[in-house]
């Protein structure tokens, strides 16, 4: 099977019409060659390593005899039987119809792909690759590969929408003409205005065995678009960053799995029930896709996934819960182990009976203001009747032995003098607040404002009676009991 582009067959045809070439029964041009059925006996040399054509060229066309008798193809040199026809050089017994005269002169051909991903052939050479493996597809192109396989032997071929590939499958051979290019850092053969010759097919071959470690940014590039497999038990699904991929840890590093060829998220329910953090594999494997900075595995198919273990029932997002659903119960306002701008924290317990994603929960101080807030930017699971602590700043600026749940990032900044308050959101209405404190003095540094552990409710926690200062050194020298049950005394230096 070939496969053109709409614009590579109008350009043949163009071509075929602007040489008279419409008549079988004569020369392509001269109108005077009349002694068909004798060249016609040699005329199958012309078509060695085609296996499907569409052209007039065919050896058991017996019409024709401009075609075997065209000294100016090049990839035939047994035919020698006529010299006087040249009207014809745009055919090439081992591509097909280029339908451009002289198009493969220029031509690399005999190019594999370990040539065009090690650099040895330069970006924007006109390649023709033979004999390689579809490793997986799109609608708009597919990933090929060498049969060796190993480092640098996969590309992406990039075929527009102009050609339709719905009859190619995974495991066909193919021979692919067309441009090579970097687009968006990813290397690819641009086959949109060539074609691609379908040639054979094979069993597909096994999956270059890697880590993840193996795929990390810094030194991925000669696994771009393989066909790889990553194995552990388990491979941990780590965390669900949108767009369809998901995180995964396979005991080397941490990487994403892409939705390029297939999501399980959007597709994979049946197969893969209670997906989400706390899954696991045994197994993954795909092509190698990169896009927005990062190697990713592109797997094609359900059974591209091995040893699936289901991650916990899903639980609630903060846009399902309601008021009172979480609550606040400690805030260190004035941290002493570090500045205020990296170590203040908030501890939110799970008031539900059912797990709880945080991912989305918005902090704000008393003036209520979305410009000057924290958000949850990640899936953080919060178990029924469990603590957290939410930390302000950056992760890398905590200042703290003991980490947070999710750092919160630079918003809402408590104040130390007091007059302040602790408020929690989802995305359309607060869900609780803490009673206002009052700030005292040097006293209070590096001492957290608890509940009372028998006020658990959110209008009890809107009193400040039910709050005092903590007692607790939990590490660092600061006092309080962070993602634990608060302690029933108050300090006695303070009020």
């Amino acid at each position: 099977m070939k496969y053109l582009s709409i614009s590579a067959i109008c350009m043949s045809a163009s071509l075929a019409l602007a040489l008279g070439c419409s008549d079988d029964s004569t020369s392509e041009g001269s109108g005077t060659e009349t002694d068909s059925e004798t060249d016609s006996e040699s005329s199958s040399d012309d078509e060695v390593g085609m296996t499907e054509t569409t052209d007039s060229t065919d050896s058991t066309d017996t019409t024709d005899s401009t075609d075997s008798t065209d000294t100016t193809d090049t990839s035939d040199t047994s035919d020698t039987s006529d010299t006087s026809d040249t009207s014809d050089t745009g055919e090439t017994g081992e591509t097909g119809e280029t339908g451009e005269t002289g198009e493969t002169d220029t031509m690399a051909a005999g190019t594999t792909i370990y040539d065009i991903q090690n650099g040895a052939v330069a970006t924007g050479t006109d390649v023709l690759v033979e004999g390689v493996w579809v490793t997986g597809k799109r609608s708009n192109g597919f990933f090929a590969q060498e049969e060796a396989g190993g480092q640098y032997s996969g590309v992406w071929v990039y075929v527009g929408n102009d050609m339709d590939i719905t009859g190619l499958e995974i495991g066909d051979l193919v021979d692919i003409s067309g441009i090579t290019e970097e687009y968006n850092d990813l290397t690819e053969i641009n086959a949109s205005a060539g074609e691609v010759l379908e040639v054979g097919a094979i069993e597909p071959p096994a999956p270059d065995l890697v880590t993840l470690a193996d795929l990390t940014v810094d030194v991925g590039e000669p696994w771009e678009c393989v066909y790889v497999r990553i194995e552990n038990d388990p491979i941990d699904v780590n965390d669900l960053p949108g767009f369809d991929e998901f995180e995964v840890y396979d005991g080397s590093a941490f990487g994403l799995i892409d939705d390029y060829l297939y999501s399980l998220i959007s597709d994979g329910a049946a197969e893969f029930p209670n997906f989400g953090v706390g899954a696991a594999f045994t197994a993954i494997q795909g092509p190698v896709n990169y896009n927005n900075e990062a190697f990713k595995i592109s797997p094609r198919m359900a059974t591209d996934f091995e040893g699936y273990v289901e991650g916990p029932p899903a639980g609630f997002g903060v846009d399902d819960l309601i008021p009172g659903d979480l609550i606040i119960t400690e805030i260190m306002y004035d941290p002493a182990v570090c500045d205020d701008s990296n170590c203040e924290w908030l501890e939110i317990y799970n008031n539900t009976d059912t797990e709880v994603d945080l991912m989305g929960l918005r902090i704000q101080d008393e003036n209520y203001d979305e410009g000057n807030q924290g958000e949850v930017q990640g899936t953080l699971l919060l178990g029924a009747g469990e603590y957290v602590i939410l930390g302000k700043g950056p992760e890398a600026s905590w200042g703290y032995s003991v980490g947070a749940g999710a750092y919160y990032g630079s918003g809402a900044s408590f104040n130390n003098s007091g007059d302040d308050r602790a408020v929690i959101l989802n995305s359309t209405e607060i869900l609780d607040e803490t009673a206002l404190y009052e700030g005292q003095g040097s006293t209070d540094n590096g001492v957290s404002w608890k509940l009372d552990p028998s006020m658990i409710d959110a209008s009890a926690n809107d009193d400040a009676a039910n709050w005092c200062w903590s007692t607790t050194d939990y590490g660092d020298g600061d006092l309080g009991s962070p993602a634990g049950v608060n302690e029933v005394d108050c300090n006695a230096n303070l009020p």
